[in-house]
């Protein structure tokens, strides 16, 4: 299975796209276990610098999992890990990223009006507890990794408030889509605390029962956020 490879300034490219041909044509399976570095240096007709490369670079795109000791291991990108690769894309296409904003407006519009409906004592629990975390988080001048999760968090909230988990899990794939956007967003000056104080907004509309007040203020909340896709040229 494993055979030399030709040779030019990329070797190690080489070996990452002759086994990851042969993870997506099936003669590699998940779980399967591969060849060592010194077995595929001896097959390949490469030194073991470069396998070692290519099976960090395989194992950063999901492809292998490298188990100290025990082996290299053929793995099965899972959702959010596919999600992931998926946002870097998008970030380069401005116009599918509009398209996917369209639907989040009007998912997270609806989940917000159904939030101020259906929403419990835990649920209004947490979402307290979400917005004073990042209210106070931007005032500590927090990472954008910290900002970016907790911001994630308030949404998903929302969805959950809605008691569908449907619309949960369909909040949680499109927040996925737009990770990649998100951290662009957030390291514009003003935005992140502008994130937290429309999520606050929000927040008092679902506590209130008003789900009028509710959808209009998701809204504004991701109109803003439009803006400063715009604003970074991302759509």
């Amino acid at each position: 299975m494993f055979e030399r490879i030709g040779r030019n300034d990329s070797l190690h490219h080489e070996v990452v796209e002759y086994v990851r041909k042969l993870v997506e044509g099936g003669r590699l399976k998940p779980g399967s276990r591969l060849p060592t570095e010194r077995e595929m240096s001896e097959k390949f007709g490469v030194s073991r610098t470069v396998v070692r490369d290519a099976v960090k670079t395989l194992s950063g795109l999901g492809f292998v999992e490298v188990k100290h000791g025990v082996g290299i291991f053929v793995t099965q990108p899972d959702s959010k890990f596919l999600a992931e690769q998926l946002s870097r894309l998008l970030y380069r296409r401005g116009d599918t990223i509009y398209s996917l904003f369209e639907v989040r407006m009007l998912l997270e519009t609806a989940a917000a009006a159904w939030a101020a409906e259906r929403r419990n004592k835990d649920d209004l629990e947490v979402l307290a507890e979400n917005v004073n975390a990042h209210l106070a988080l931007v005032q500590a001048n927090g990472d954008l990794a910290a900002l970016g999760e907790i911001d994630r968090s308030f949404h998903l909230l929302v969805a959950k408030a809605t008691g569908n988990h449907i619309v949960t899990n369909l909040m949680r794939s499109m927040l996925d889509l737009f990770a990649e956007s998100n951290q662009r967003t957030l390291a514009i000056a003003g935005r992140a605390r502008q994130s937290a104080e429309e999520h606050e907004a929000v927040y008092r509309a679902i506590a209130a029962e008003d789900a009028d007040g509710a959808r209009k203020a998701m809204v504004t909340h991701l109109d803003s956020v439009l803006q400063s896709l715009e604003q970074q040229k991302i759509v």
